[in-house]
């Protein structure tokens, strides 16, 4: 996890942080469009070693960010990501000149390193099945359902305690976690879509307005 800044103090207390503007915005990126990777059929019980390859995959510079995408990460005044090649190289294309933090929680939500089954289908179907036999509690997983929410729940309150501090936070992570954390920021009170956009670098914003004063 990264280390948090303290918040500037008012000179008037000791307690309550003074911030620059009203104020709060966290902005999720979904990282780029990864590099090439085996569309060979491979069988269920091969899925987790075709994720784990999958992860050491960056991305591919054949799909730029949209100029919206670059022009809210030009402005972002705190940028985060996850430590999975694909995010990193996002974040840094999108932020060449800023520093960038990043946290090891945003990674994607897990999935079961085999499904046991000796059938052969494409690695995309084999994802897709495993991540309904995740959601449904089907398989042995290293991190199940519940705890990938509570993992959100510790995100969310490091982001909520970046966007009071800096005003504006770029998150650049992966399509399922994404979503977890920002159902954790809507039921904090966070405006924001209820669901995110899945395409490669799409964003989602979310805002709140009662910031401490």
């Amino acid at each position: 996890m990264f280390s948090e800044r303290p918040p500037r103090v008012s000179p008037n207390s000791l307690t309550e942080p003074v911030y620059i503007s009203d104020d709060m915005r966290i902005v999720f990126v979904r990282h780029g469009k990864p590099g090439a990777m085996s569309t060979a059929p491979i069988t269920g019980r091969n899925v987790g070693q075709w994720v784990r390859q999958y992860n050491d995959v960056g991305i591919t510079r054949e799909l730029a960010p949209a100029a919206a995408v670059r022009e809210l990460a030009s402005s972002a005044r705190c940028v985060v990501t996850s430590d999975l090649p694909r995010a990193k190289e996002s974040a840094a294309w999108l932020s060449a000149s800023k520093d960038v933090r990043v946290d090891p929680e945003l990674r994607e939500a897990a999935l079961p390193d085999s499904l046991g089954i000796s059938i052969r289908l494409s690695p995309g179907a084999w994802v897709v099945l495993a991540r309904v036999a995740w959601w449904l509690n089907w398989c042995e997983t290293e991190e199940t359902l519940a705890l990938t929410r509570q993992r959100a729940s510790r995100v969310a309150d490091r982001l909520e305690a970046l966007a009071a501090e800096y005003g504006s936070v770029m998150v650049v992570g992966h399509g399922m976690f994404n979503r977890f954390v920002a159902s954790q920021l809507l039921r904090r009170g966070w405006r924001g879509p209820s669901m995110l956009p899945r395409a490669y670098w799409a964003m989602a914003q979310f805002d709140r307005a009662d910031r401490p004063v």
